[in-house]
C-alpha cells in the first residue's frame, strides 16, 4: 500500500509514503520515519508530486525487499535533520557523512557519492583555484548543508540561502560570485532557472551520502538495510537506478 499526503510548512510542503507489504507491520517493531529533502538528483519531487532520485528509489528497493514498512517525508533538511537527531526509529537521506556526524547516528550506506565544487559563471572572472582562493569573492551556499559548513570550517565567510535553488538565483543577479554546492545539484538547478551554464573552478571534496538514523533506532531492521543495499550494489541494480535517474533527468555533467 502507498499513500501520499501533504502538509505545508517551510520553503516546500511535505510528502509522506508509507510503504508497506501484507502482515508485517507489528512483527516489524513499527514505522520506521524516513525524511528527506530535495536535493536533486538523490532526491527531489516531480511534477506530479511523486517522490524520485536516485536515493528514493534504493530506499524504496530496499524497504520492498526488506519487507519494513516505512514512512517517507519530503521536508526541509533543517527539520529532516533535527527531527533525525530526536526521534527514534527516524532516519533522513541522503545526509553526506562527516566525521562530525559519525557519532550522532546510526548509518546505512553509501546510498551516493558526492563530489563538492565551486562554480561560477560561464564567462565571469572569477579566478580561483582553491579554497584558500575564496577569501577574495563572494560565496553562496546552502544553510546547515555539509558543503557550506565545510567551507566555513576554513574561515571562510558564506552567505548561505534556505534552500540551494535560491543561489542559482543569487549567483544569476550577481549576489554571489562563487556558489559551492554538489556536482549534480548546482547544474541541475542552473538548468531550472535558466541562469545559463556553470563553470567549475575547481573540486575541494569527495563525500559520500547515506541513511543517518537517530542511535535508539532498532540495529537488526538497520542491518537488514545494509545488507540489502551491498547486495544491490555487488549486483548492478544499484548502478542501473543511477543510470536510469540521470538518463531522464538529464545529467548536469553531459
Amino acid at each position: 500500500m502507498r499513500t501520499i499526503s501533504r502538509q505545508t510548512g517551510g520553503y516546500v510542503w511535505g510528502i509522506a509514503c508509507v510503504l508497506a507489504l501484507p502482515g508485517m507491520a507489528t512483527a516489524q517493531g513499527g514505522t520506521l520515519h524516513l525524511a528527506t529533502e530535495s536535493y536533486p538528483p538523490f532526491n527531489f519531487e516531480t511534477p506530479d508530486g511523486e517522490l524520485d532520485g536516485i536515493s528514493v528509489r534504493v530506499m524504496n528497493q530496499l524497504l520492498e525487499e526488506t519487507g519494513i514498512e516505512a514512512e517517507i517525508r519530503l521536508l526541509p533538511w533543517s527539520r529532516a535533520y533535527a527531527e533525525a537527531q530526536s526521534n527514534p526509529d527516524t532516519c533522513v537521506f541522503s545526509t553526506t557523512r562527516t566525521p562530525e556526524r559519525e557519532e550522532l547516528f546510526e548509518w546505512v550506506g553509501p546510498l551516493v557519492e558526492n563530489q563538492w565544487h565551486a562554480y561560477a559563471l560561464e564567462g565571469s572572472d572569477v579566478a580561483a583555484q582553491s579554497l584558500d582562493d575564496l577569501h577574495d569573492y563572494r560565496v553562496g551556499g546552502y544553510r546547515d548543508d555539509a558543503v557550506a559548513l565545510y567551507v566555513e570550517a576554513r574561515g571562510i565567510e558564506v552567505d548561505t540561502a534556505p534552500n540551494d535553488r535560491l543561489n542559482a538565483r543569487k549567483l544569476a543577479a550577481d549576489r554571489i560570485e562563487v556558489w559551492v554546492s554538489g556536482e549534480h545539484l548546482a547544474p541541475w538547478y542552473a538548468r531550472l532557472e535558466e541562469i545559463g551554464e556553470l563553470r567549475s573552478l575547481f573540486a575541494f571534496n569527495d563525500t559520500v551520502m547515506s541513511l543517518a538514523c537517530h542511535p535508539d533506532t532498532d540495529r537488526a531492521r538497520l542491518g537488514r538495510l545494509q545488507a540489502a543495499l551491498d547486495a544491490m550494489r555487488e549486483d548492478g541494480r544499484y548502478a542501473a537506478i543511477v543510470s536510469d535517474v540521470l538518463e531522464r533527468n538529464g545529467d548536469a555533467n553531459d
